[in-house]
């Protein structure tokens, strides 16, 4: 038979030839693009593991034992690993920490004492400043290092090093001396290892407190008992360069058990006595749902290059099958079976298709070779040596091959004895009905497209009901558009014999011969046509769906970055003082472009947590983008106008002129006899409208004074500087429980005090004079914010200012039998602002609340509720999503303001670790950076940024 097949195949070389190659390619282009998607994908989880992100993906161990338990602890930490982490290598680094010791120096009032403690880091990790490191524990005083921040706290220079500090035991314990002998620096704060210093290699952090960083000692003054171990910390850092999907898999099942409100019995369990901090359960679900979307949308092109192959793999095979047909009739007329023809077209194909079966894993590497070394691609650390799997994968493509090659041949032979047995008109009945397999696929792809249309944020179907047969991957997610490319193909040949019909009329108007002779044949015969026109509109049609899905996917990246850092760089999550944030910011490159946002999370009916954004609407309007789509095509100034309107005009804060050092108020006291003293804070704007209060300064019992407020200290500086110019938004005066319970004469509970500012002065140097801020006599007036005594009456009231004086407040307080509790009064300047706020909702908020367009809706903000008046809804907001409402920030902050001296944003801070990632295919940066402030505070800057920024924001650190 191998015989008669081969000099069968001879005596149609060129056609033999085209199917031989058309099997090579159909075989080795699905070969090659399953090793792709296999190395591309191991490439991109073991980037997103090991690459920038790896800190995400460490585990942190802490423990709370002394110095005897190390060995016991250690290897508990390393059965920990080895059950979670299984066969990767993971390294482990441990750091020995003391209780923590108060800094020398009294704190400030209403302020807890600066802490820090001292732990053993590693030297490595390190940048030696100045002096040198400590030696081993010796007698004396214990050697450290400290942090550059920490310097100028403790009261050193380099110069003066080496020098004895004291530090105060925090639990009651003797003292500590300690002997400063050099000053460090983390030599990359953005390392993994530095989540094992408390505040992140950043050398202070900033809350309710100030927590310096470690004082680095030796590790001998653990072990030798010169300093007692409060705990210790590990971090395991596990080495992802060689993990396959199937390995993190495994990691991610194990360690779901680590993850908040994981349930019993799953993953590995946190060993007795430690506690265990990490993002590993989080990143490895990202990634997994990262891995479905790439999988599902190289499937997509796969299968319609699937398709576009056994089209030319069916048209070159019924050429050959048409050649052979005079044969097939006469072997059928000697006898020949028809089980014997379709044997013989079986071993034909086969042969045909056996090199394509042994080539194309051969192929495979070079091939993705040369598609990694140019483009994108050329960056990847992709695999393209291959695997025992492309085998398999070549054998299961080239019998598929097998199989289209044979069918023609099967189907020519069962038509003609379907013929032969019911007669021509019943074949042609038969032909007929099988003509509306077209419009069947139509209905398909019109089917699929409606289930795409439930696909929420590209993720899956609204409902979660994507890939019922845990394959990975949606099937519908892939096969939708190739159904909608087959059914468009197959409406384009029912239209064809019209076209052809149409074509071979105007031909024949023509003058030439030859045009009319083609138009007449493929009018009088257009089903010949069929093939080459199938294979030429469904090469046209995967062209065009590659071409979209690519725009569609760069568009998509685009607006996701824009989406999530408002067009520009984000920051957010630094540590420095509040008022300190706004000048570091502006001295970034771009930093004119700053626009401030204040965001809160609000609770809403259901548990659905929303975001509450406090920003600068005129900045957004003008240079923050949202789609048109999901703004209803309005313009952003129609939409964020009304926001800005509702802002503070001029004349509702007192300009501080310069750079203020220092802000000195001159003050004047007639208090009862027996009153406890009473609190002045100052209520601070910097030029991007944000507002920040003072700690309260204690007012003289009685008489003419002088209270000051170092701005230096309050921005943190000289790494933090306030954004000027600054202005005085605003006074809290607050007596009672706060500052001692405020007691009047037992025979006269209702005598009053007075309290009068009279001078404002701004000191532009550090210990200079200060200079009268000028405030005309003609200024706008004071609000006042009083709360109300038992008896109704109000706290306090304004005093008119004598004539010819300048307009500064006066007012007289009283206090009465609530007056333990404590009172605290607000003063703005100029009128009272309207009691309530404009703001622009997302319809998913306003679905949550229940409310619409114009309703009033109470909601959180600062530290208080505020009504805001619903003006315009969207889609959804940038940075905040689908959930959000917006108001304008300086409008929010001078409500807040006047009602009651609160400060926006609000006090409450934490700390949040640093993220820098460049974001592939644009210039847009998002940074979460370590150098100052709340979750709650972010920067917006508007516009694009090259990589020489990109690399200048890695070091702002060192600014």
């Amino acid at each position: 038979m191998l015989g008669f097949v081969t000099r069968r195949l001879r005596g149609r070389l060129p056609l033999a030839g085209a199917v031989l190659l058309t099997v090579l390619i159909t075989t080795t282009v699905p070969t090659a693009l399953f090793a792709f998607t296999r190395g591309v994908g191991e490439a991109g989880l073991r980037q997103a593991l090991q690459g920038p992100g790896h800190s995400r993906a460490t585990v942190l161990v802490t423990s709370e034992h002394a110095t005897a338990s190390r060995a016991a602890d250690d290897q508990a930490v390393r059965a920990f690993s080895g059950e979670l982490f299984g066969r990767l290598p993971v390294g482990v680094e441990s750091v020995a920490r003391s209780r923590p010791y108060g800094l020398p120096g009294a704190a400030s009032p209403g302020k807890q004492a600066d802490l820090t403690l001292l732990a053993s880091l590693d030297r490595a990790r390190v940048r030696l400043l100045a002096g040198e490191l400590p030696a081993a524990a010796g007698p004396g005083p214990l050697a450290v290092a400290a942090p550059r921040a920490a310097l100028a706290r403790l009261g050193l220079t380099e110069a003066a090093l080496p020098a004895e500090v004291r530090l105060e035991d925090r639990f009651g314990g003797a003292p500590l001396t300690v002997r400063v002998t050099g000053v460090y620096l983390a030599a990359d704060p953005g390392a993994p290892y530095w989540r094992l210093d408390p505040v992140g290699g950043r050398g202070l952090q900033v809350g309710g407190f100030t927590t310096y960083g470690p004082l680095l000692v030796d590790d001998s003054a653990f072990t030798s008992g010169a300093l007692a171990q409060n705990g210790r910390a590990s971090l395991l850092d596990p080495d992802f360069s060689a993990v396959d999907a199937v390995g993190a898999e495994a990691v991610r099942g194990r360690a779901a058990g680590l993850a908040d409100g994981a349930p019993e019995g799953s993953g590995v369990k946190t060993p007795a006595g430690f506690q265990v901090k990490t993002e590993l359960p989080a990143v490895l679900a990202e990634l997994r749902s990262g891995q479905a979307v790439a999988r599902s949308s190289l499937l997509v092109g796969a299968l319609q290059l699937a398709v576009l192959a056994g089209a030319a793999l069916l048209l070159v095979s019924r050429l050959l099958t048409d050649r052979q047909e005079p044969e097939r009739v006469l072997l059928t007329a000697r006898g020949a079976s028809r089980l014997r023809l379709g044997a013989l077209g079986a071993a034909e194909s086969l042969l045909l298709a056996l090199p394509a079966a042994v080539l194309a894993p051969l192929l495979s590497p070079p091939l993705l070779d040369l598609l990694a070394g140019f483009g994108p691609l050329s960056a990847v650390p992709l695999d393209t040596s291959g695997t025992w799997l492309l085998w398999p994968v070549a054998a299961a493509c080239a019998l598929g091959c097998v199989l289209l090659t044979t069918l023609p041949a099967a189907l020519r032979g069962a038509g003609a004895a379907a013929l032969r047995r019911s007669g021509r008109r019943q074949a042609l009945v038969a032909g007929a009905a099988r003509s509306g397999a077209d419009l069947a696929l139509v209905a398909l792809a019109v089917l699929a497209y409606r289930r795409l249309a439930r696909y929420g944020g590209g993720r899956g179907p609204a409902d979660g009901s994507g890939d019922p047969a845990g394959l990975g991957v949606d099937p519908v997610l892939v096969v939708a558009p190739t159904l909608a490319m087959c059914a468009g193909t197959l409406l384009v040949l029912r239209l064809l014999p019209f076209a052809a019909r149409l074509g071979g009329r105007i031909a024949a108007r023509g003058s030439g011969l030859g045009p009319a002779l083609v138009g007449w044949q493929l009018a009088r015969r257009p089903k010949r046509s069929t093939g080459p026109v199938l294979l030429l509109v469904l090469a046209v049609s995967s062209g065009v769906l590659a071409l979209g899905q690519h725009t569609a996917w760069s568009a998509s990246q685009r607006d996701q970055a824009d989406f999530a850092t408002a067009g520009g760089l984000r920051i957010s999550g630094s540590e420095l003082n509040p008022l300190g944030r706004g000048g570091r910011y502006a001295a970034l490159p771009g930093g004119e472009r700053v626009v401030p946002v204040v965001r809160t999370v609000q609770d809403l009916p259901g548990g659905k947590p929303a975001q509450v954004l406090a920003l600068d609407a005129a900045a957004v309007a003008d240079r923050v983008p949202l789609r048109a789509d999901l703004r209803d095509g309005r313009p952003m100034r129609e939409l964020f106008g009304p926001l800005a309107a509702a802002g503070p005009a001029g004349g509702n804060a007192v300009e501080l002129p310069g750079r203020p050092h220092r802000i000195d108020v001159d003050v004047t006291v007639r208090a009862p006899a027996g009153a406890s003293r009473a609190g002045l804070g100052l209520l601070l704007r910097d030029r991007f409208g944000l507002t920040f209060r003072s700690p309260m300064l204690r007012l003289p019992e009685s008489g003419d004074g002088t209270v000051s407020v170092d701005v230096d200290a309050l921005a943190g500086a000289p790494l933090g500087a306030p954004a000027a110019p600054l202005s005085l938004a605003g006074l809290v005066v607050s007596y009672g429980a706060e500052y001692g319970t405020y007691r009047f004469p037992s025979e006269d509970s209702s005598a009053p005090g007075e309290l009068a500012v009279r001078r404002l002065g701004v000191a532009e140097g550090p210990g200079g004079p200060s200079v009268t801020v000028p405030v005309p006599a003609g200024a706008p007036g004071w609000t006042l914010k009083t709360p109300l005594l038992n008896g109704g009456a109000p706290a306090a009231e304004l005093l008119p200012a004598p004539d010819g004086a300048a307009a500064l407040p006066r007012l007289r307080y009283r206090g009465g039998e609530d007056s333990a509790g404590g009172i605290q009064l607000g003063l703005v300047p100029g009128g009272a602002p309207a009691p309530e706020l404009p703001g622009i909702a997302t319809r998913g908020y306003l679905a949550a609340v229940g409310a619409g367009v114009g309703d009033l809706v109470p909601v959180p903000l600062g530290g208080a509720t505020v009504p805001v008046r619903v003006t315009a809804a969207v889609g959804s907001l940038p940075v905040a999503g689908d959930t959000a409402l917006a108001v304008d920030l300086a409008a929010a902050g001078r409500l807040l303001a006047a009602g009651g001296g609160l400060e926006l944003p609000p006090a409450a801070r934490r700390p949040v670790p640093q993220v820098l990632v460049d974001l592939p295919g644009t210039q847009t940066l998002l940074m979460a950076a370590a150098i100052g402030a709340v979750p709650l505070l972010s920067a917006v800057l508007g516009g694009r940024y090259d990589r020489d920024v990109a690399a200048r924001l890695r070091h702002v650190e060192e600014m």
